[in-house]
């Protein structure tokens, strides 16, 4: 009886041993599943493309032209100014400052000195106040002879020439006078022609 109950026990231990040493495949593959080593897919690494740089074009040069050099004219000199009855090659004829009021033209003979290359000078006319006329003449050369002339319509009484340069200076002036016929031509007569007179020569002592 003792021999049969042992028997029993031990069948019953070695079943039980049995049962386990299996393992439920089902759990062995969830263990499986489970310890699995998660591998994380590496985060994709973005190339980040390099800024445009934008190259500055430099600042165009604008080169300055260089100032137009003006050559200053040398300063003109009024060498000669006569009024006259006419200009004969560049001559003046019948000088003189008094002239009747009868004559048809009066000229004003000028000489101009200093200029170098082609310049301008004017005559401008006045009688009594009132500026009557205004002639722009050529210079030409360092010496150069030129003249005006005016109507005589203006009655009688005085007027004046001034030279002016192109830069507006005022070279010189010389004056004039109209008169009545008669007493102009004595007055001319005696600027023309003059007197001169020699002193007798003192007597010799004995």
């Amino acid at each position: 009886m003792l021999k049969k109950t042992l028997f029993v026990l031990l069948s019953a231990l070695i079943l039980s041993g049995v049962c386990f040493a299996q393992e439920d495949p089902g759990k062995e593959q969830t263990k499986n599943t489970t310890s699995a080593v998660t591998q994380e897919q590496p985060a994709a690494v973005t190339q980040e493309q390099p800024a445009a740089v934008t190259q500055e074009q430099p600042a165009a040069v604008t080169q300055k032209q260089p100032a137009a050099v003006t050559q200053k004219q040398p300063p003109l000199v009024l060498e000669e100014i006569q009024f006259c009855k006419s200009v004969e090659d560049r001559q003046p004829f019948g000088v003189g400052t008094v002239f009747p009021d009868n004559l048809d033209k009066l000229y004003c003979f000028t000489k101009i000195g200093g200029a170098e290359g082609t310049t301008y000078v004017d005559h401008v006319w006045y009688f009594g106040n009132d500026e009557i006329a205004s002639v722009q003449l050529p210079v030409k050369s360092k010496s150069w002879r030129t003249w005006s002339s005016k109507k005589l319509n203006m009655g009688l009484g005085d007027g004046y020439v001034e030279v002016v340069s192109e830069s507006g200076e005022i070279l010189g002036r010389a004056e004039f006078k109209i008169q009545a016929s008669e007493k102009a031509e004595e007055v001319g007569k005696t600027e023309e022609t003059g007197v001169s007179e020699e002193a007798p020569e003192a007597p010799k002592e004995q």
